[in-house]
């Protein structure tokens, strides 16, 4: 004990730690009423180091160049021991991010806390707002899918709308006269080194301008104005341990809400993992639809609001800049939500509004209405802001309590009401605007399917007729044979007898059967990788595509498709499910949907093509080509995802711990705050 103290106070003279623990730790005066909305701060730092320690982790087998970043990505989701988790906990990192730190800024609008002394803390706020959505951008561009190659094309690109000087921006930033390797490269360097550099810096001194003024509350009232004969606050409690213990709670039910997503559904339905992103970056390709990820749509969705290219540039650009002035804009005498007048009150909520439907419809493809609903938001967010120094200082505001409340303010109902106003808000008119042109699966419905990655004698069927039918064109060279023998439990042997091809080992990856070049002297074009086609198409629209092919004379191969319209590929299993000709009627596919005009819902029942006949027979009755395209495609989506059921079996038990955690953690917080009143 004596050397320990010895080395403490050895350390102490020559480094201020204890001064500096007092300072933001154990003598920081926090108020005592914080609620819900404060715990976004401190999710904030959680997310922060996250996405810090998994990015470094994954560096390590990342290779930023063009011809192996995509393939770098697959490696550590299925080669590196539990690089998948690594990968999923940065993606989904990087939503969670920008959710907490999106409520939190929310919570600063509610109860201001941009206003005086807390300017500077808003002003570096914001700033870390900016170099976290330049941090994500980059990010966004480094696995090199679709999504994320023709996504950076078009935010690039805007910079090409300023005069001037724009081309030369442009190429400045891309460092070549297209998107290349060269801009992978700077990217990457930029994401994993220069960004977070500022952003980290950033968080510092936003720390310590909050620590200099202290803390807002929901009364927004100053605590330093009521202390005792000590100097302390009435109203404050020592940040460590009330607070440190306090936000155990809601970091393990955030852990527990964000390891959910992780483990069972990490893509999100496509909002945090875009399912174009699954294919690698083709400069022929063009998405039929390019969006950014979901926390960049809303300035997307007003970039598109506007005709003009430059001005809705300027408009994207003035929708953040806008922020950095909010201090200044609101004259309200009073801080917080609870004591500013109606329109103050309906103010914030119609904002909350307009920004999420700004950001669904930046993910969706634009129609008249929809951007016609942009435009109106658009118009709607501005003014806010605006307008906001003319109704500030005439609404009628309530007087401000002298010392903190604990009430809750709304309390539970009241705040579940408000939440349910907001939905409706939301819902309404993004459903007035919501008629799509298209169908799940081209110009048909997608038939119904479920894969079931442990049914392992589907698995072992549909691996056969995966390598007899598919891969005499299609390469799978991002899984490896062995993974898939192991996992279907076939024996190596067995597998390099029946299913491997000769010049192949286990170990190597599924790679096509003819060469590269003869592919191209074949074919044209080397075909697709076929190792993550259905998640990037979805399991269901594969399994209706190899089940719809059809006999068309006007196409060079003579077979046409109803979910891939004039697609080139030669129907493979036609020896299996013989040839089948259009017939007239309703019917678009075998699971009876009738067809309906997509705007008015009327159906339509002049479909030259509406059911299919057999011209020719296979070799298998129509229930059996149904069972083995099952077994197929099941094959497919295991491929595209092997660690699905090592990942469902993981969250289970992480989840159960977390669980449990949240007991403990709850009853601690109990036990330190029940005599704070």
């Amino acid at each position: 004990m004596k050397l320990l103290s010895f080395l403490w106070n050895w350390l102490d003279e020559r480094l201020p730690v204890q001064r500096a623990w007092n300072t933001h730790m154990g003598k920081y005066y926090a108020p005592k009423n914080f609620n819900f909305w404060y715990f976004f701060g401190v999710l904030s730092l959680l997310v922060l180091v996250n996405q810090l320690l998994t990015g470094i982790w994954l560096t390590m087998s990342f290779e930023p160049s063009s011809d192996g970043a995509f393939a770098s990505v697959e490696y550590i989701m299925r080669d590196v021991d539990y690089g998948w988790i690594l990968r999923y906990m940065h993606s989904t990192g990087a939503s969670a991010f920008f959710v907490v730190v999106y409520l939190h800024m929310f919570r600063g609008l509610l109860y201001g806390s941009y206003k005086a002394p807390r300017e500077l803390v808003w002003l570096f706020g914001m700033a870390i707002y900016l170099a976290l959505m330049a941090e994500a951008f980059l990010g966004y561009v480094l696995p090199w899918g679709q999504m994320s190659y023709w996504g950076a094309q078009v935010i690039i690109s805007l910079f090409g709308a300023i005069p001037y000087i724009g081309d030369s921006i442009v190429e400045w930033v891309r460092g070549d006269y297209l998107i290349s390797g060269i801009t992978l490269n700077r990217f990457f360097a930029l994401h994993v080194v220069a960004v977070p550099i500022v952003l980290l810096g950033l968080v510092v001194l936003h720390l310590l301008a909050l620590h200099e003024v202290g803390s807002n509350n929901p009364d927004g009232i100053e605590i330093k104005k009521n202390k005792d004969e000590n100097g302390i606050p009435l109203d404050g409690i020592p940040f460590h341990p009330y607070y440190t213990v306090h936000d155990l709670v809601p970091i393990v039910v955030f852990l527990f809400i964000f390891c959910f997503i992780l483990f069972f559904m990490p893509e999100m339905g496509g909002y945090f993992i875009e399912h174009a992103n699954f294919e690698i970056a083709n400069p022929l390709k063009t998405p039929e639809h390019i969006a950014p990820v979901w926390y960049f749509t809303p300035y997307y969705s007003m970039l598109r609001a506007v005709p003009d290219k430059f001005m809705g540039f300027l408009v994207m650009a003035a929708a953040v800049a806008i922020l950095f002035v909010l201090p200044w804009l609101d004259r309200s005498p009073v801080k917080s939500i609870r004591y500013k007048g109606k329109i103050s009150r309906v103010a914030v909520v119609l904002f909350a509004v307009v920004f999420i439907i700004l950001g669904v419809l930046g993910m969706k493809a634009p129609t008249p209405a929809r951007t016609a609903l942009a435009q109106v938001c658009t118009v709607m967010y501005f003014l806010y802001f605006l307008a906001m120094p003319f109704w500030t200082v005439r609404e009628k505001t309530k007087p401000e309590p002298v010392r903190v409340t604990m009430d809750g303010g709304m309390g539970l109902w009241r705040s579940l009401g408000v939440l349910l106003i907001v939905i409706g808000l939301v819902v309404i008119p993004l459903k007035a605007v919501g008629a799509s042109s298209n169908f799940d699966c081209g110009t048909i419905q997608c038939d119904a399917f479920e894969a079931d990655p442990k049914d392992k004698a589907s698995l072992q069927n549909g691996a056969q007729l995966f390598v007899n039918y598919c891969m005499g064109c299609h390469s799978a060279k991002y899984q490896r044979w062995e993974r898939a023998a192991d996992d279907m439990g076939v024996p190596h042997g067995m597998m390099m007898e029946n299913l491997v091809f000769s010049g192949q080992k286990i170990g190597g990856l599924m790679g096509i059967s003819m060469s590269e070049q003869s592919a191209k002297a074949w074919f044209g074009a080397l075909p697709p990788d076929l190792t993550m086609a259905t998640r990037a198409r979805s399991a269901k629209w594969v399994y209706t595509y190899l089940r719809n092919f059809y006999a068309d004379s006007s196409r060079p191969v003579g077979i046409n498709n109803k979910v891939f319209a004039d697609v080139g590929m030669p129907h493979a299993l036609m020896d299996l499910q013989g040839l089948q000709g259009c017939a007239p009627g309703p019917v678009l596919a075998s699971n009876g949907g009738i067809k309906v005009d997509p705007l008015t819902s009327e159906p339509l029942l002049d479909d030259p093509c509406g059911s299919y006949e057999l011209l020719s027979e296979g070799t298998m009755s129509p229930e059996e080509f149904d069972g083995a395209v099952y077994d197929l495609v099941n094959f497919m989506a295991y491929m595209a995802n092997p660690v699905e059921e090592e990942s469902k079996r993981i969250g289970v038990y992480v989840l159960l711990f977390l669980a449990f955690l949240l007991i403990w953690v709850w009853l601690l917080n109990r036990e330190y705050w029940k005599d704070v009143h």
